[in-house]
């Protein structure tokens, strides 16, 4: 099973996300849906989808959720490393819940998979609890401060319709940075980036912070 990611306009990233069961879970179909998760993970942005190894010396992305690549179901993998060059430390989290939000908010910059060219500065909770699943079914709770808070919210929105693009700061100005800009764009402050695209007319209200 190959997955790839959707196009930004694909309706099915606004779409919410189905529950898992945990008999779900024990279905051989749920487990390989997940393996192809993780591969995607770990190949994306390096090689052809068709022509896809797994690479395990570090994911090429630091989160997915399931609808980012066309599986309607409340799963994610998340890298809470996000921030340490060293290592990775990836978790599967299935029925992800944010369960307390602290009230001190960040701005950070963001981009996401289904945007390639597209980034732009957030604003979000300094730190969150979240509870869900492994893929196994055992509860785990899982208490966030700084990037990884940051990186959670973003892939629960996903589960819930939302995207990064509704939590900018000011999405008539995102940031547009082609593949070949992206060392550059990393390097810079984000007041300095010159080059933008109005995102507004596809920002949708979360009704939520």
């Amino acid at each position: 099973m190959t997955l790839k990611p959707l196009d930004q306009n694909d309706p099915r990233l606004r779409q919410v996300c189905a529950p898992v069961s945990r008999v779900q879970l024990r279905e051989r179909e749920q487990q390989v849906e997940i393996d192809a998760l993780l591969d995607l993970v770990w190949t994306l942005g390096t090689k052809p989808a068709a022509a896809a190894v797994r690479d395990r010396t570090r994911p090429s992305t630091v989160g997915l959720s399931a609808n980012q690549a066309g599986i309607m179901k409340r799963i994610c993998v998340v890298d809470l490393a996000i921030g340490h060059r060293g290592y990775s430390d990836l978790h599967v989290l299935v029925n992800p819940k944010i369960t307390w939000r602290g009230k001190a908010m960040v701005e950070r910059t963001e981009g996401c998979v289904n945007f390639p060219t597209t980034w732009g500065i957030t604003e979000r909770s300094r730190s969150v609890r979240v509870a869900a699943w492994d893929r196994s079914g055992n509860e785990i709770e899982l208490k966030l401060v700084g990037w990884p808070a940051s990186l959670l919210q973003h892939e629960l929105d996903h589960l819930d319709g939302h995207l990064f693009i509704d939590r900018m700061v000011d999405p008539a100005h995102a940031h547009f940075v082609t593949r070949e800009q992206y060392a550059d764009y990393r390097k810079a402050k984000p007041e300095e980036w010159k080059e933008f695209v109005d995102m507004s007319t596809k920002v949708r209200t979360t009704g939520s912070t």
